[in-house]
């Protein structure tokens, strides 16, 4: 029998009905995983481990009868940091806030606690979710559990190496321009980033206001269905969500009959590198053996995508920091070099550069919508190569060239945060290093039950092994 660790929440759920474990037990053999090998992944800010115990027996005592409504039942999860949870730490990864306690629950953590979730801990997030690395110079660092010597993706770097590592199955994350689809991807896990709205987002910190998009990532599709049924929904107090519920989530669809698949060369702005580029010709490959129809679609002034995000992103990211929160430049010298650095340049967009990005936002916006007309999803790669080493993290050797990590990766990943587009990540391999290479899957807005569907198609065929990464528990 495996360590109870190890049991998908959809597991546990069948194991806490035979009476088989406790959520208790459970608890205890996640902080167990937690102890042995948080040393080297870094995954946590701050681990729970009395008030965890505490919420575990308190789901104990409470009655079978009542036990069925709670869909999370006794299922650890942990929460990126960048959502508050009352109590714990609030400083978003930064120095700047670094004595900041919550004083409520999030929205979605009140969410996630009301379907009987046992929280674990905070993950570490890149500062103010704004980064794709997860490294800190002093607020520690988060590490590829596949490889400890490469970045886990960011900005919910500590979320997916948590899930990716045995530590929790299902961990709340969020997605801005990838942080949620990207350490999906290098972390070998699954992730969504839902329609926008679908996720209240109050109680955290914003990065881009109209970006922002909360959601789970998890180690197979029935988690990720489950957990993002339990955090959407309409909340009264977010003029942003959504007052149609969610689509019934396929998970066990194993044919794509009737599917047209988008393939999208405008929007491939980065060479594949060749290990990379087999994986997403395979992926392509499976869509037609599995009954699916492939169709090529344009889109015209594909490059324009990703400036326009970040003219939107930098200016939203700048109102945040120096008009809501009063902290910039107040508390300069506290930041990151990186996030500093990107605010001084988003001090620089003025309201007419953000006007104008917004006019072609709309225009993207129908683009995208015609293209949907003709294709029920796209299929993109997430990134272009594998993820950048701790020793560089910002830097990777591109086919001979020194390129950015960032740029390898949201020219993929924008398009679908900047539209509000529903987009899930699967795992569909590994590169030659041993390191795990993903794909995404994106729809129209509100069709988050076609891209479930495609995914579990795809992910039956494409057959994924879930392994566990090989860390060294020894050290």
């Amino acid at each position: 029998m495996p360590a109870l660790w190890q049991y998908s929440a959809f597991e546990l759920r069948k194991i806490y009905q035979a009476k088989s474990a406790t959520p208790v037990e459970v608890v205890e053999s996640c902080f167990d995983r937690i102890s042995l090998i948080e040393g080297q992944v870094g995954a946590f800010r701050e681990v729970f481990y009395e008030q965890a115990i505490v919420d575990a027996q308190q789901l104990s005592a409470i009655s079978q009868e009542f036990r069925s409504s709670m869909p999370l039942y006794g299922v650890p999860v942990a929460i990126k940091e960048l959502f508050d949870v009352k109590d714990a730490s609030g400083c978003y990864g930064s120095e700047v806030l670094d004595n900041r306690i919550a004083t409520s629950d999030a929205e979605v953590v009140r969410r996630i606690r009301s379907a009987g979730a046992v929280i674990m801990g905070m993950t570490r997030a890149h500062e103010f979710g704004w980064g794709i690395t997860t490294q800190h110079r002093s607020k520690g660092s988060t590490f590829n559990p596949w490889n400890v010597d490469r970045v886990p993706g960011g900005s919910s770097g500590g979320s997916a190496a948590a899930v990716a590592a045995g530590m929790v199955p299902i961990a709340l994350a969020s997605d801005t321009g990838g942080s949620i689809r990207i350490p999906a991807a290098v972390c070998g896990i699954y992730g969504i980033k839902p329609t926008y709205g679908r996720i209240p987002k109050r109680g955290g910190v914003s990065l881009a206001p109209s970006m922002d998009h909360p959601g789970p990532v998890a180690r197979n599709l029935e988690d990720l269905a489950l957990a993002l049924r339990v955090m959407s929904g309409f909340d009264s107090d977010d003029a942003t969500t959504l007052t149609e519920p969610l689509p019934t989530l396929d998970v066990d669809s194993t044919d794509l009959a009737n599917v047209t698949v988008g393939q999208c060369p405008d929007l491939h702005l980065r060479k594949l590198a060749p290990d990379y580029q087999e994986h997403f010709d395979r992926v392509i490959q499976c869509v037609a053996a599995n009954m699916g129809r492939v169709k090529e679609v344009t889109m015209g002034e594909a490059g324009q995508i990703r400036p326009t995000f970040a003219t939107i992103q930098m200016a939203e990211a700048y109102h945040v920091h120096a008009c809501e929160m009063k902290i910039y430049p107040l508390h300069e010298e506290k930041y990151g070099k990186d996030v500093l650095g990107r605010l001084i340049q988003a001090s620089k967009v003025s309201l007419s550069d953000y006007l104008k990005a917004n006019r072609e936002r709309v225009k993207f916006a129908r683009a995208f919508d015609s293209l949907f007309e003709t294709v029920d999803v796209l299929i993109t790669p997430i990134t272009a190569a594998g993820p950048s080493t701790i020793g560089s993290p910002d830097i990777v050797d591109h086919y001979g060239a020194q390129t950015e990590f960032r740029d390898i990766c949201m020219d993929y990943t924008v398009p679908q945060d900047l539209l509000g587009l529903p987009t899930c990540a699967i795992p569909v391999g590994f590169d030659r290093e041993g390191l795990p290479v993903g794909i995404q899957i994106t729809g129209p807005k509100k069709r988050e039950d076609i891209v479930f569907r495609v995914a579990s198609a795809l992910s039956k065929a494409l057959d994924w092994p879930n392994d566990w990464p090989l860390i060294n528990s020894s050290s």
